[in-house]
Parts: structure tokens; sequence; C-alpha cells
């Protein structure tokens, strides 16, 4: 498999827009703005019989009527003007096409869809979609989708839903995650997750793929490409269809064919794939994998102010197989040195509701630097006293006393927290919303150790 019959599509020097639109709430209008929001650097065609300028831009009346080369042509037409428009495609030598166009083996009609195929093949060109969102690289800056709220980062996002897309950006944005590219496939007619995973391998701002997967056509040939990744680059896949239900739901919505779930669990991890089952845990590994270092072991050092959220956090470690050891007598002894003796030292660590943000930076760091301890959990329930900007502050700092050693937090409360969230994103310390959720997010940063550690 070559990613150079790929660089049309993902490297276009010129992009027409086959149903451009001057109707705001229209994709053909969205795809438009999206690539001139981007700062595209290269030629862009509107196509559009009844229209003349578009943001200023001149609109050909057909793909014909463009005198120079066309790399890539994104259609947005209805279903039964697509095929017309791919043999324009054709006719006038366009190297790759992505159809947004929705309507074909989704909805039950084969055959128009492999009569597409048919005629893409013939014409020597590659095709993301049909029923798809397009794709963006942020390096490169080429917004070719609906879809332009997306932060720069190394994380590359495949999915067949154009709508998981969008969800999975927003959450994204929360969390302070960027992209080096997203890609929604759709129907796989032609490119499918495969193709794009080898792509991505050989994509230098991707450090990290998250992929959404409803069904694979080609099965073995992703998990083929997935084992020759996944040495060098973490691969997270979020797939559903653990129901019945769900997987009728999924034949609806791509045409897919789900598959035997445990199947596809126990491949997965004989390729070293992280395997996510909701939406919060697949973010939340993504946002682990994206900035943290991988343990060199299992073994949590948990910090609270609360003994009961200090005990969820217990739970929730040893649930996702992490190790929850009483510190040896030597550090509970460095911290009976500085803390109260009514404070719990024995892991977690419970500096109390009063604990201030010199006490949480001073313990963090101990633990930071104990070879009795792999990973950090730093847990805060805010006072009505509590500074949780400072706290935030003082968590940076003694990060930045061991940086090579994994560090999380939770800070607890919603809207009462949220001053202190920015900090930590600016500085790439994770937050998550629930003890279990941290829990969580840890199980995927070990899981992918033990796995590199076993090759």
């Amino acid at each position: 498999m070559s990613s150079t019959s790929l660089t049309a599509l993902f490297h276009p020097k010129s992009i027409a827009i086959i149903g451009a639109s001057d109707n705001p709430d229209r994709i053909g209008y969205q795809v438009v703005q999206s690539l001139l929001l981007g700062e595209f650097n290269g030629q862009i065609y509107p196509i559009n019989p009844r229209l003349t300028v578009l943001f200023e831009l001149t609109v050909y009346p057909s793909i014909d009527s463009v005198a120079d080369e066309v790399d890539l042509a994104i259609i947005v037409l209805r279903k039964d003007h697509v095929l017309d428009a791919v043999d324009a495609c054709g006719r006038k030598g366009v190297k790759s096409l992505i159809v947004m166009s929705s309507g074909f083996s989704e909805l039950g009609d084969l055959t128009t869809e492999q009569e597409l195929a048919k005629r893409v093949k013939e014409y020597g060109m590659r095709m993301l979609g049909p029923n798809c969102a397009g794709f963006v690289a942020t390096t490169e800056r080429i917004y070719a989708s609906f879809e332009n709220r997306v932060h720069s980062g190394h994380l590359a996002f495949i999915s067949q839903s154009g709508a998981m897309c969008a969800v999975i950006l927003a959450m994204s944005r929360a969390v302070g995650l960027g992209y080096s590219m997203f890609i929604s496939y759709g129907n796989a007619t032609d490119i499918g997750p495969e193709e794009i995973l080898h792509y991505l391998g050989e994509h230098t701002p991707t450090k990290l793929i998250g992929c959404y997967l409803e069904g694979i056509k080609k099965a073995r040939q992703f998990l083929t490409e997935a084992q020759i990744i996944t040495p060098h680059i973490p691969l997270v896949v979020l797939k559903p269809g653990e129901t019945q239900a769900g997987t009728q739901a999924i034949r609806s919505h791509t045409g897919a064919m789900a598959g035997v779930q445990a199947v596809y669990a126990g491949a997965f991890r004989q390729a070293g794939i992280l395997q996510a089952s909701t939406l919060d845990e697949f973010i939340d590994a993504c946002l682990i994998l994206s900035n943290q270092k991988l343990p060199h072991g299992n073994r949590v050092g948990i910090i609270t102010n609360s003994g009961g959220p200090g005990v969820l956090a217990v739970d929730a470690c040893s649930q996702s197989g992490l190790e929850v050891n009483p510190f040896p007598i030597m550090l509970v002894q460095e911290f009976s040195s500085f803390l109260p003796p009514i404070c719990p030292m024995m892991n977690p660590i419970d500096i109390g509701p009063e604990g201030s943000p010199a006490i949480y930076q001073r313990v963090t760091e101990k633990l930071l630097k104990s070879p009795d301890v792999d990973m950090v959990l730093v847990l805060c329930v805010p006072t009505a006293f509590s500074d949780i900007v400072a706290i935030s502050e003082a968590i940076v700092q003694a990060e930045k006393s061991n940086p090579q050693k994994p560090l999380v937090t939770c800070w607890l409360a919603e809207d009462i927290i949220e001053a202190g969230i920015p900090t930590l994103i600016e500085a790439s310390i994770p937050n998550f919303a629930t003890p279990q959720r941290a829990a969580n997010a840890l199980r995927f940063l070990n899981q992918r150790a033990e796995w590199l550690r076993s090759k």
C-alpha cells in the first residue's frame, strides 16, 4: 500500500466545490467558507451555474469551464446528480474526489454506490465518501469540510461518521486537545480506514491516532496497518455495536456490517490497539496519551483534600488494574515533617480541606520524585475559601520538578473549579471530572506502556 495515491486528495493545490451555494444553511456554502477561513494556499473554484461570485471568488458554471487543472473536487449535490458530476470530473482530469452527498448504501441503494465506485475507478480517480464530511489538515491549512472548528495539535482522528467528527471535535476543544488531521470517510466506497491509517503512519505532524469505526470492510488490512503503526504511534479506537440493536443501527447508518464485537476486541489487543467503549473514554484516552509520558509501572500515588473522593479514587484505580499501595515508611516520615498528624498519609494522602497551594505543591513534588510511585493523581474538592487557580498553579510548578512521570488532576465540583482549568490545559496536565474517569485514563496509559514492554 502506498500513500502517494492520496497526495492529490490530502495535498491538493486546487479545489473545486461542485454545488457551491450562497445560502449559509447549505453545505456548499460552509465548505467554501471553511477553505477561506482556513487560509487554503491554493486555488478555489466554486461551481454553480446560477451564481457568478461567492465570497469574492469567481463562480464557474461547470467543472469543464475551469481552465486550470483541478486536484480535488468536493461534490455536495443531491444523489441523483452525483454520477453526472463524477463523469464531468473524470473528463476534466480531476485527480481526487470528496463526495459528501448521502443516500447511497446507508439507505439501501447499493446499486448506485457500486456504479459510483466503478466510474471513479475507470477515470483513475480516488474518492473519499460518499456520505462523509471531508477532512481537515491543520498543519497544511486545508479545511476541506463543513466542520472548521479545529485546534491544531498532534492527534489525527478518522471517523466513519461525519457527525461524530463534530462531536469529538467539540469535546476536544473543551479539554484543549488539538488535531493534526480529521478525516471522515463515510461509506468507504473507495478509500477506507486501512488506507488512511497507512497514510497517517507517514504523516509527520501526527503523533497519536484515534478512530471511530462502525464496521471495517477490510479488517485484515486494517489490522496489518495497525501492527505496523502501533509500536511507534498510539492508536485508540471507539467501536460501537456491542448490542444487537446497536449493530442494526450501524447497518442503517452507513450500510456497514458491524461484525462480532468480541472478535474485534481480541484482534485489537493483539495489534496494540487501545479500545474505548464510550465517548468520554475515547476523549480521556486521547487526552492522556497526547501529553503524558508512559509510566514505568502501575503504582499510583493519590493526593486528596477530602476523604470521600480519595476512597472513590482508590476503588476506581483498583478496578482499572492499577496498584494503590501504602506509602513506604520513609516517605510517610517526610510527609509527617510538614503535615499535621491528623492527615492520613498511607495512600491516598489526605491533606485536608485547609490544604494550601504550597502544601499541594510540596506533596505532589515528593510523590513525583518517589521511586515507589509510577503515576500521580491529585484530587481537589474546593472549599469556599480555596483558591483553585493558585492550587492549579502549584500543581504546574510541582510537575516541573519531574516532568518524566505521569501527573493528572481531578478537580471536582463543576463550575467552582472552572477558573483553574486553563492553567492546567496550558501546562498540558490532563484534568478529569471524576475519579473514575481519571483512573480509567491512567489505565489506558498503563496499557500502552505494558504492551510496548511486551514487544
